[in-house]
């Protein structure tokens, strides 16, 4: 474990965290010409989190394009389709789309924009705890290709993320445990203040606003190992912390087109 002190980590500027997502989405928009900010997300996202912004959607006349869920559909195919969704609705270099899903619609929000027109701006909205604790932080954008996790992709950071636990009420109990193993291996690799916290943490009754606290907490940790290495050379490796071997078995389920299964008891 890598020790740590508190003046170590200090919260990023752009990462927002509050629980009260209209609002500032609504501040971010006003800042960026009438008629060029655009929404993408996917067809989970769009009927369990989109209700939530979906007034200030009607206001501000945003047009949204929706791509298929699924690990199939981070691919070429799917960036195309916000390639053309942007230029044929008059996108240009003062535009931006706001991501609003998981980390695998962020990832390849990101890549879409930072591509579009040599780079547009973007803001990331994480509706999972796993994307707010990990795809948050770190820049890294990308799509599967020719049956590799994450082949293509660059690093550009969003002018914004803005992390609402309110999104979680929508996730079930696997998706919620998955982001929470993300924040223990940060408690792992970096903290074990941090890591008491969450074993404290009661899963059974779900306090929101104080998960709110201890994702704030966790993303500080993820960038301080991104500040000092924001490329991966070197110590950001470490968050990588049992990643290597599960992107291992997605490439290969990926190349082989075989879903993977979990076997229980």
């Amino acid at each position: 474990m890598i020790n740590m002190t508190a003046t170590d980590i200090k919260p990023q500027n752009s990462i927002i965290f509050s629980q009260q997502i209209t609002e500032e989405l609504e501040k971010i928009i006003d800042s960026f010409p009438k008629g060029k900010t655009f929404l993408l997300t996917e067809e989970t996202p769009e009927k369990l989190c989109i209700p939530l912004i979906q007034p200030l959607v009607d206001k501000k006349g945003i047009l949204k394009v929706v791509i298929p869920g699924g690990e199939n559909n981070k691919s070429v195919k799917s960036v195309t389709k916000v390639w053309e969704f942007l230029s044929k609705n008059g996108a240009d270099r003062k535009s931006l789309l706001i991501n609003v899903g998981g980390g695998l619609l962020t990832d390849l929000g990101g890549f879409a924009a930072s591509t579009f027109k040599r780079g547009i701006s973007f803001v990331n909205v994480p509706t999972t705890l796993l994307s707010q604790v990990d795809a948050s932080v770190g820049g890294k954008t990308g799509i599967n290709f020719n049956g590799l996790k994450n082949e293509i992709g660059v690093f550009n950071n969003p002018c914004k993320v803005i992390i609402d636990t309110d999104f979680l009420k929508t996730l079930d109990d696997k998706n919620f445990l998955s982001g929470f193993a993300e924040m223990i291996k940060h408690g792992l690799i970096k903290s074990p203040e941090h890591l008491k916290k969450l074993l404290d943490y009661d899963l059974n009754k779900k306090d929101l606003t104080e998960l709110q606290k201890i994702i704030k907490e966790s993303v500080d940790i993820k960038e301080w190992f991104v500040k000092k290495d924001p490329k991966e050379k070197n110590i950001r490796k470490a968050l990588n912390f049992g990643h290597t071997a599960g992107h291992a078995f997605e490439s290969y389920a990926l190349h082989n087109g075989r879903p993977i299964y979990t076997v229980t008891p």
